[in-house]
């Protein structure tokens, strides 16, 4: 019995021991849910749009024009073997472009069978925001029937284009003159 007891000892002192050195578990953080979106400009304004609605981006490739489509359509694209409409989307909302040939970016969009390349002003890259930031709102200007409400952080105000909407709007969809 005195070696039962000897160990229960033994190991209720090295018990003792380690829980002074033991330190408390890290406090838990919350976790927020991320949306990964791109951030392009376009008629000098600042925009994002989810990551999964662009297959690619691209620098502006040279491109064929096509005869009787509308001004807006810049023409047509070899990208890997894939034949890619490319549409001055500055231009189809009524402005213009206002960055350098070096700095215009194609955001490819491949959704439901519509494979088509829009050129905007520029890509500042990708963004992860809180999806608690995002506001339904209306927009007003020439991409307000594309914004899918409002991305607010603490310094900016970003509009959520839903291409989507826009591979849905009849008049993006007729092209030819």
């Amino acid at each position: 019995m005195p070696n039962v007891e000897k160990f229960f000892s033994a190991i209720s002192n090295v018990a003792s021991r380690f829980s002074q050195s033991v330190y408390g578990l890290p406090a838990q953080k919350e976790i927020v849910e991320m949306r990964k979106l791109i951030a392009f400009s376009l008629l000098g304004n600042d925009y994002v749009m989810p990551l999964n609605e662009v297959s690619e981006i691209l620098e502006l490739p040279e491109s064929t024009k096509l005869p009787r489509v509308k001004s807006w359509v810049s023409g047509l694209a070899n990208v890997r073997g894939r034949l890619l409409p490319i549409v001055d989307l500055a231009a189809f909302l009524g402005g213009r472009l206002s960055s350098t040939m070096r700095e215009r970016r194609v955001l490819v969009l491949d959704i439901n069978g519509v494979y088509v390349g829009v050129v905007v002003d520029g890509v500042q890259g990708i963004k992860s925001l809180a999806v608690d930031l995002h506001q339904a709102s209306s927009s007003q200007g020439p991409m307000a029937s594309f914004i899918d409400g409002i991305f607010v952080e603490e310094h900016q105000t970003l509009p959520l284009f839903c291409a989507k909407k826009l591979l849905e709007d009849d008049q993006f969809m007729s092209v030819a003159v």
